[in-house]
């Protein structure tokens, strides 16, 4: 009897997308996961595609909590094209801004799409789920809405209730933190997808509880130094570091430490003479950022976007300073 597989395409820089590969694994039997950041979106798909050109078991691909922007959106949606020509079915499962346009091909092509802005993909693939998952793995599609910032959402809500918040914390800024500083061990981070599959908590995973701690000493050492050296704009204030830490976890403390609506930390991305951007919104920024970050960025040649309150970018060298001054002027 030939065993029909399913691949999965997961982003791996944070907590949704950890456990998004988690639950598809448990729910599912998903057996062959790969972990990705934004830039090698394309190059990934490009060698499921020739996966599944040498292997007619594979019948199925799911990508998750993987945005798309003004840069790459076309060649995607041509990339899945070919995937479906190949009677393979894709279900793509996110919750970052996309283009109506984007939308509509997608569907058009007999992608089941499965999308929604207001709750995290972890939390749509629970609800998606449910039948065939334990209801104790409720608890970690509350981590991540948690760690998105969106544990206010409808459903995330009702699922972040069922806990004791501060356990909830705890354990969701554990594994956060693991998966922060596991970013150059791709192999380290399926396992810890693996494990959570299980239903294992993060502080019972090997050697996470050394990682959280150095993790931890890096960005206490930090704190100091992005307050001495941000520099500040009308409604944004920017840091630019060479720490070995996720822009994505200093962004938090610029944006903390500024009373700005806005903050960026940045770091040179030097093999592409451009920076890497992560951008945050306080409460006070009432402009979609995501939305404002995916047609700026195109506009000075790079590419970017995300949430509403928080996305990143690329921006080449040469057009950065241009971009920080529109940005600026945008934000209300």
């Amino acid at each position: 009897m030939v065993i029909l597989k399913s691949i999965c395409i997961s982003h791996k820089e944070d907590v949704d997308g950890i456990v998004s590969a988690a639950l598809l694994q448990n729910g599912l039997k998903i057996k062959n996961i790969f972990l990705v950041d934004y830039p090698n979106l394309l190059n990934v798909l490009d060698f499921v595609i020739s996966i599944c050109a040498r292997n007619r078991d594979f019948t199925r691909v799911f990508i998750c909590d993987l945005g798309l922007n003004k840069k790459n959106e076309n060649l995607f949606v041509e990339k899945l094209s070919v995937l479906k020509s190949r009677d393979i079915d894709i279900i793509y499962i996110d919750h970052h801004y996309l283009e109506p346009e984007i939308k509509q091909r997608i569907i058009s092509l007999g992608i089941k799409l499965v999308h929604d802005i207001e709750e995290c993909t972890s939390v749509q693939i629970y609800y998606l789920l449910r039948k065939r998952l334990r209801r104790s793995f409720s608890f970690f599609a509350a981590a991540a809405a948690l760690t998105d910032y969106m544990d206010g959402k409808m459903k995330a809500k009702q699922l972040v209730k069922k806990y004791d918040r501060t356990f909830l914390m705890l354990e969701s800024c554990y594994l956060s933190y693991v998966i922060s500083s596991s970013q150059r061990n791709i192999e380290f981070l399926k396992l810890i997808s693996r494990k959570i599959s299980t239903g294992m908590m993060p502080h019972d995973i090997k050697n996470s509880c050394k990682l959280v701690k150095d993790f931890s000493s890096k960005i206490a050492n930090a704190i100091s130094a992005i307050e001495q050296k941000s520099i500040h704009m009308k409604n944004i204030s920017y840091y630019q570091h060479d720490l070995d830490l996720p822009s994505s976890m200093i962004v938090n403390f610029v944006l903390g430490l500024s009373n700005k609506k806005v903050g960026i930390a940045y770091k040179l991305k030097s093999n592409m003479n451009s920076y890497i951007l992560s951008i945050r919104g306080s409460k006070e920024c009432s402009t979609h950022l995501g939305k404002l970050v995916n047609e700026l960025s195109v506009e000075f040649d790079g590419s970017g976007g995300g949430h509403d309150k928080a996305c990143g970018a690329l921006i080449p060298q040469t057009r950065f300073t241009e971009f920080l001054s529109k940005l600026n002027e945008s934000i209300q």
